[in-house]
């Protein structure tokens, strides 16, 4: 990038095109679209005693890490420096002039120095449309609170991952002096930045809680119990112990394991099925400003990116509904058959399946054809459904499947695009050119970018969650009054609130149970006591107002 801070009417070389203006503002607006849509799609999805909070968080989110962005976020990821930080003296999003214009090589494997021209853009729309990024996929992390953090502790949180998880991830991936970038790495909207990176977040704070709230020993042996019981059901596992006693006449050998006697959330009914149809809906139309903004013009490029995102959506969203339909054919022939497990689902699948196909389409929708988007949007949605009952059990506190739908769809994004990615798509914006590399060496530089970003999200998140909680347990014992330390202690002790005073199941609703709820007496304001509150029913809006 290259900045030019001369007045631009009085630069020759400097041609702004006002199409490719308009259509990044919109874009920018679309990308904004998507921060309420997660809303929608969270609280409708997640628990009713959290919606409140689902509904909320994302958009306090969004616009605390959007001003962040203005301050320091823009400075940080796209001005010169290093492969992981820009340099905070550079002039930041507020200081930037409406003079200053961007010159771009697009994307993270093109190059322009032998393209046929270079495009300019005004500078404040780039840092505008790249903003509304950073807010997105802060809004995403939203959904790994529900059950586990206070509102004021992840507003601090997420500013601390925005700045140095997000900051870095996306520099490597877009900014010319990254390293996956050099490399040459295909990720046209965000499949690593964003998706990969976010959904790396949630697991970590998933396992996290999970460790802290059941115990190392108990939430160890829940891991090793569910992978000896996997091994134990692996059919190949299960044919080869066949054969073995068979030849040898021994007994099969099969890992013991012993169930581990964890506290695990409730089995809630999702709060509210329309709502998070309109809010896929919502995000689904957003997702092409999301896309095709990428293409920072109104070119064939981003033409091509918006109906790649569009067939992937429809394609993962009827998959899904065609799988589940079939499974549950299957199923009404057994003696097993639960009709409850297939009540009121259908929708909730199609919503799965539509985002996963998005989430998959992201890093390769400027760069590959449109003929090969459906395959994007069918194979990430089949392992987003299959792995469900998987991840359910690796990561009981991960309730709305936000690993597996952003970061699984990610990688396979990711590897798609390296093997389907074309030179046509790429040079039709009329400047970018597809690097030479075969597709072995693409698909491998892909795998490196994609693991990176797990990696570098997945630590980083642990590190920041361990410093967090080392300075809450600092700040507990310097309190003097004892009633303080005894509720510091409470809120230590029981950070999941869906634990009652017994240990089971009995607020869902963390925020409320912070604001509501009286250590000392064991109830919620109001008098009403937590006995009251059973996993079925849950107290009624009245009784929390």
């Amino acid at each position: 990038m290259e900045r030019m801070t001369a007045p631009i009417l009085t630069r020759a070389d400097v041609t702004l095109d006002k199409a490719d203006i308009a259509w990044l503002m919109i874009c920018s607006a679309l990308v904004f679209l998507m921060v309420i849509s997660i809303s929608m799609v969270y609280s409708g999805l997640g628990s009713r005693l959290f919606a409140i909070t689902l509904f909320k968080q994302p958009l306090l989110t969004g616009a605390m890490i959007s001003f962040q962005w203005y301050l320091w976020g823009y400075a940080l990821t796209f001005t010169p420096g290093n492969t992981w930080f820009g340099s905070l003296s550079t002039a930041n999003g507020l200081q930037m002039s409406p003079s200053d214009v961007y010159s771009t090589n697009q994307g993270s494997s093109v190059t322009t120095s032998e393209g046929p021209s270079v495009q300019h853009l005004p500078e404040l729309a780039f840092a505008l449309f790249q903003g509304m990024f950073a807010a997105f996929t802060a809004a995403l992390i939203c959904a790994g609170t529900m059950q586990k953090m206070h509102s004021a502790r992840y507003l601090l949180f997420v500013s601390v991952w925005s700045a140095v998880i997000y900051s870095p991830i996306a520099r490597w991936s877009w900014y010319s002096e990254g390293w996956s970038h050099q490399l040459g790495s295909m990720d046209f909207a965000g499949g690593t930045p964003v998706h990969i990176a976010s959904g790396a977040a949630v697991a970590a704070m998933s396992i996290f809680y999970f460790f802290e709230s059941n115990g190392w020993q108990r939430a160890y042996l829940h891991l090793s119990s569910v992978t000896k019981k996997r091994i134990n059901e692996n059919l190949p596992w299960a044919a080869a112990m066949w054969v073995k006693s068979w030849l040898f006449n021994t007994s099969p050998w099969l890992p013991k394991y012993k169930q581990a006697d964890i506290i695990s959330g409730r089995d809630y009914e999702v709060y509210d099925v329309n709502q998070a149809i309109f809010g896929t809906g919502l995000l689904w139309f957003g997702w092409f400003g999301f896309n095709g903004g990428s293409a920072l013009g109104a070119n064939s490029r981003a033409v091509s990116a918006c109906l790649a995102t569009h067939v992937a959506a429809c394609a993962g969203g009827t998959t899904t509904v065609f799988l589940h339909w079939v499974l549950k054919q299957i199923y009404m022939r057994s003696a097993d058959y639960e009709p409850r497990e297939f009540r009121r689902l259908t929708a909730v699948h199609f919503c799965d399946g539509a985002i996963a196909g998005l989430v998959a389409i992201t890093p390769g929708s400027g760069y590959v054809p449109v003929s090969t988007s459906a395959i994007f949007g069918i194979v990430s949605s089949a392992i987003v459904y299959m792995l469900k009952p998987l991840t359910s059990e690796y990561l009981p506190d991960d309730e709305l499947k936000v690993f597996l739908i952003h970061t699984v769809s990610g990688f396979i994004g990711m590897f798609l695009t390296g093997w389907f990615a074309s030179q046509e798509v790429v040079e039709s914006d009329g400047f970018s050119i597809l690097t030479t590399a075969s597709v072995s060496e693409r698909l491998g530089n892909q795998m490196k970018d994609a693991f990176a970003g797990l990696g570098y999200s997945f630590s980083g998140t642990i590190i920041i969650l361990m410093i967090g909680r080392s300075i809450m347990f600092a700040v507990k014992w310097m309190r003097s009054d004892e009633t303080e330390k005894r509720a510091a202690k409470a809120w230590s002790q029981a950070n999941i609130f869906k634990f009652g005073k017994d240990g089971s199941p009995a607020i869902q609703d963390r925020l409320r149970a912070r604001e509501r709820h009286t250590w000392e007496d064991d109830t919620i304001e109001g008098g009403i006591p937590l006995s009251t509150l059973d996993n079925d029913r849950g107290p009624s809006p009245r009784q929390w107002n």
